[in-house]
């Protein structure tokens, strides 16, 4: 009964979603039909025998369109006139389709959800993209969305999508109550605040109730955009999680938005000449910027011995805090040269007095990141298109920010602007995307990350390292460890391109490289390199001997100052990368 009433639904949204998008062109068509049909029907009935009998038929047919149905026709009707009578009443049934079948499949979905199982819930619609959302209603299963209020065009349209809408507060026990937990699939909190998504977490694990052995845990998955509230929660998380049944994951927009452009616009995939140092311009600091910044410091770790370079386009204000941040992380000076270009608060780019001595000391950027607000990221990337700028972004690829699903950067890079460069103007952050949740419930973008883990569970048995986090499955790390191996496994294609090499498809005729020591070991001071930028995220600093609980590690120095055993494992870790991609029909090649 409930994937008939989901299916109806979302036969009633398609109809409606079709109606309203050609509304004007079916009543024009509808309206031509039944004047054309009544004018015809009534001169068979009716048929005039001077002007006056002509003009009456019109009436009679204008009356006819508007719903003002004669009583009584007099004896048999003609066809056309039947038809006529139909054609207008049916554009107002197909435009109310979708509300009447809502009016009658709403209650029996709400009335249906206690006795559901295998369900997906969801608190905080207007954090997730359209793309995202679309994803949650193609599973083919019942989505319950919460909003303790919403209007009634978004609810059409949600409902439209397959989704059953609940319009209650999500903060209220009784309202995680009725959702039926202990049979449901999973639990995505997606709101904007933080504590407030925590709290309703809290409620869910107290609801979760008693699961079904027969059922795999419940999936808990929370939007955290603060790092290091994540940080200092992930293992807290995840063991309340695991009392109850409930497997822990976070979402955080930003993170995940630019890591995943990264793998596209990484500046080792771009730049003609992989000796050149990276370089990466970031203008202004608004939002969750020191997420975004971390993972655009791992991403240009793609030379064994240069530094990147990372230039901050920032005001007074902002460049104080660049400092502290700076100084609160020494360790980044094996990584990266931070370089500061001051602008006035009222402006989005410095004047060219400023760009030009560091245009001097630097190499024009491969990549700008811009974050500032909505319209101030935007108005900074169309200035960094401008022809002949000083900065040398012209053409780059530029990452803005948007805080909202966006409806302007997207199409202009389809746009023809003469002497201006208009395309890879890419929105990143903001709303939960498509990728996450597919992540999630299906794994999918997870491949080699738990691919890789394998590879060290394996290892640990063989080798017979004590390490109780590498011997675990994958769905029993936490949240913290299994960003460790995507952010691994998401470097891959930068590590290999530090070389001159690519990953492609098995097949015939693709010759896997053999690397020489020389690139082994290339490859083993650059995947260093991403480690220590890895572990400085996660907020391990530098210590004389490893301390897990103070986070301290000895190993958060250059390569040349390890010790033999720990360059091993770098070369060890290249070669597991080698290994899992040859486990997933991937090998890295020269390219030709």
């Amino acid at each position: 009964m409930n994937y008939f009433i989901l299916r109806l639904t979302l036969l009633a949204g398609q109809v409606g979603a079709f109606v309203t998008r050609h509304r004007g062109w079916i009543q024009g068509v509808a309206g031509a039909i039944a004047m054309a049909l009544g004018f015809w029907g009534w001169m068979i009935k009716k048929p005039p025998t001077d002007p006056a009998g002509w003009v009456d038929n019109f009436f009679r047919t204008m009356q006819l369109i508007t719903l003002q149905f004669p009583t009584d026709f007099g004896g048999s009707i003609p066809l056309p006139l039947q038809i006529a009578r139909l054609a207008v009443p049916l554009v107002a049934v197909l435009a109310s389709f979708q509300a009447l079948v809502s009016s009658i499949t709403r209650p029996a979905r709400l009335a249906l959800l206690p006795h559901s199982s295998g369900h997906v819930i969801v608190c905080g619609s207007e954090s997730l993209t359209d793309a995202a959302l679309i994803a949650l209603a193609s599973r083919g299963r019942q989505v319950v969305m919460i909003a303790a209020r919403i209007g009634a065009a978004q609810r059409d349209a949600l409902e439209g999508l397959g989704l059953t809408i609940i319009e209650a507060d999500p903060m209220r026990p009784a309202t995680i109550r009725s959702l039926h937990l202990p049979y449901a699939a999973a639990l995505f909190l997606t709101g904007d605040d933080d504590v407030d998504n925590l709290s309703i977490a809290m409620l869910a694990l107290s609801a979760a109730g008693k699961r079904p052995a027969d059922l795999p845990p419940l999936v808990l998955a929370v939007r955290i955009d603060r790092e290091n509230f994540a940080v200092e929660l992930d293992s807290a998380l995840d063991g309340l999680s695991r009392g109850h049944g409930v497997r822990y994951y976070r979402l955080c927009p930003d993170r995940e938005g630019i890591r995943l452009e990264l793998t596209r616009f990484a500046p080792v995939l771009l730049k003609g000449d992989v000796d050149t140092a990276s370089h990466v311009l970031v203008v202004g600091l608004s939002g969750n910027w020191r997420q975004a910044v971390a993972q655009v410091i791992a991403a240009t770790q793609d030379h064994p011995d240069k530094r990147a370079v990372l230039t901050f386009i920032v005001d007074d204000n902002e460049a104080e805090v660049v400092k502290h941040w700076h100084e609160a992380r020494p360790e980044l000076d094996h990584l990266v040269e931070i370089a500061i270009l001051p602008r006035q608060p009222d402006a989005v780019l410095p004047p060219d007095t400023i760009v030009a001595p560091w245009r001097q000391m630097h190499a024009p950027p491969h990549l700008a990141v811009i974050l500032l607000d909505d319209a101030d990221a935007i108005a900074a990337s169309l200035a960094l298109r401008r022809p002949g700028g000083m900065l040398g972004t012209d053409t780059v690829p530029v990452l803005a920010h948007q805080t909202r699903e966006d409806r302007l950067l997207g199409r202009l890079g389809d746009a023809q602007v003469s002497n201006r460069d208009m395309t890879r103007l890419i929105a990143i952050g903001g709303l939960v995307r498509a990728e996450s949740i597919e992540r999630v419930l299906d794994r999918k973008g997870d491949e080699m990350a738990i691919a890789l883990h394998a590879h060290y569970q394996d290892a640990t048995k063989t080798l017979g390292w004590n390490s109780p986090a590498a011997s675990q499955a994958w769905d029993e790390l936490t949240e913290n460890m299994r960003d460790a191996n995507r952010a691994a496994a998401e470097h891959a294609p930068i590590l290999f391109a530090a070389a001159g090499l690519r990953i492609a498809d098995a097949g015939p005729g693709v010759e896997p490289v053999v690397l020489s020591d020389a690139e082994l070991e290339l490859l083993a001071r650059v995947e260093h390199r991403r480690w220590i930028a890895d572990r400085v995220e996660r907020g391990w600093r530098y210590g004389a001997v490893r301390d897990d609980h103070l986070m301290r590690h000895p190993s958060l120095v250059p390569f040349d100052a390890l010790n033999e055993d720990d360059k091993e494992k770098d070369r060890n870790a290249v070669r597991a990368l080698l290994s899992v991609l040859a486990g997933q029909g991937r090998v890295v090649v020269r390219p030709r």
